[in-house]
């Protein structure tokens, strides 16, 4: 366990949280409250069309404005590459757009000349938009560590148009990782481990209050969220699964901790196909995995199982592209997931305890798609 002895509880969270259909429209008025130099990193995918986009939204006014194509990963020497194309702006702000990557070198870019940080995701799949902090990656996609920041993003700004529209299967993603959000949040509870803000404090109320309601709302909106999403609409029930994948799991990892889940996460991608996965996919299967160590009720389990099958979470080795995983495979995914959260459960884990529930998950998802 790695129960704190402080007693000090601290909270941590963007200053500001704006999320609306269309909103990227505002982009301008969004970046000018925090400065007029304004370096804009920006996805592959979206570049050429945001830079044509905001170029004519700035037309006119004293910003200004430098654009810069993400290099895919963020690595220590993105993050590098990316703070030098900048340094003859010296900015005032560094806008990151895109996927998760992007987002988090856009962070440590902004941190490397304290300017302001806004975020704006191009998909609910992360609760990387509100945290304060960077996870880095080798050049060949390998999970290394993560860089802290001493202040979450001054502006996590979502367009849900642009959400809603994104494939379907980032949104699914996205509620993978947020479910593990309320778990991973009562394993931190019961072992009073420290949470991520700066050096680490007890959690306070607020956290849990929060990570049951990124839990209730999943649970009883992702469904027809993903069949609404499915046709490109926004509805009610897209906006709140929207807010419960970025800015209600992104606080409840800020202020509580990860868990088993995000253990099996980190540990899975020692396996070649599951590396190829998006990370709230993984993430799903690693809390079926920390429940079933946690000897959680069957009826808990079930839940997730019904749930996970519905919108299409990975329940068994199949799911995840591994049909054929051998006994050493599954044993080098437990030994490496010792390596990540599993410490911060109220009792003591080991890899054996870890293949036992991965092998169990495996089990249990293969006999319910056996039955129908």
């Amino acid at each position: 366990m790695s129960m704190t002895e402080c007693t000090t509880r601290a909270w941590g969270s963007p200053s500001r949280y704006i999320q609306g259909r269309f909103e990227l429209e505002n982009i301008r008025k969004h970046t000018e409250v925090y400065g007029k130099r304004v370096f804009f990193l920006i996805d592959v995918f979206f570049y050429k069309s945001l830079r044509e986009k905001f170029e004519a939204l700035y037309a006119g006014s004293d910003t200004q404005a430098v654009y810069e194509q993400f290099g895919g990963q963020c690595t220590a020497e993105e993050i590098l590459r990316c703070t030098d194309v900048a340094k003859a702006l010296t900015p005032d702000v560094v806008v990151g757009i895109g996927g998760g990557k992007t987002m988090d070198t856009a962070k440590a870019v902004a941190d490397n000349y304290h300017a302001a940080t806004v975020i704006v995701p191009t998909t609910a799949s992360t609760d990387a938009p509100a945290m304060g902090l960077s996870v880095i990656y080798t050049a060949e996609g390998e999970h290394i560590g993560a860089r802290h920041y001493r202040k979450n993003p001054d502006l996590v700004l979502l367009d849900t148009d642009i959400l809603a529209k994104a494939p379907i299967r980032f949104l699914v993603a996205g509620m993978g990782d947020a479910l593990s959000t309320y778990i991973e949040c009562r394993a931190n509870e019961l072992s009073a481990s420290p949470n991520y803000v700066n050096s680490g404090y007890r959690a306070t109320i607020a956290v849990m209050a929060i990570a049951r309601a990124c839990h209730e709302t999943v649970l009883k909106k992702g469904v027809q969220a993903k069949l609404a999403a499915e046709k490109g609409l926004c509805t009610k029930d897209v906006e709140d699964v929207i807010e419960a994948n970025t800015l209600l799991s992104g606080l409840g990892v800020q202020n509580a901790s990860c868990a088993g889940a995000h253990s099996i996460a980190e540990g899975i991608t020692v396996l070649e196909p599951c590396a190829r996965l998006l990370h709230g996919e993984v993430v799903a299967f690693g809390i079926l995995v920390q429940l079933i160590v946690e000897g959680a009720p069957r009826e808990e389990l079930d839940e997730l199982y019904d749930f996970f099958e519905k919108v299409g979470l990975p329940t068994t080795f199949e799911d995840l592209k591994i049909p054929n995983a051998s006994e050493a495979d599954i044993r080098k995914v437990a030994e490496a997931s010792m390596h990540s959260y599993w410490d911060v459960e109220p009792f003591a884990v080991n890899p054996q305890m870890v293949y036992d529930g991965i092998m169990m998950a495996n089990v249990l998802g293969m006999e319910r798609k056996a039955a129908r």
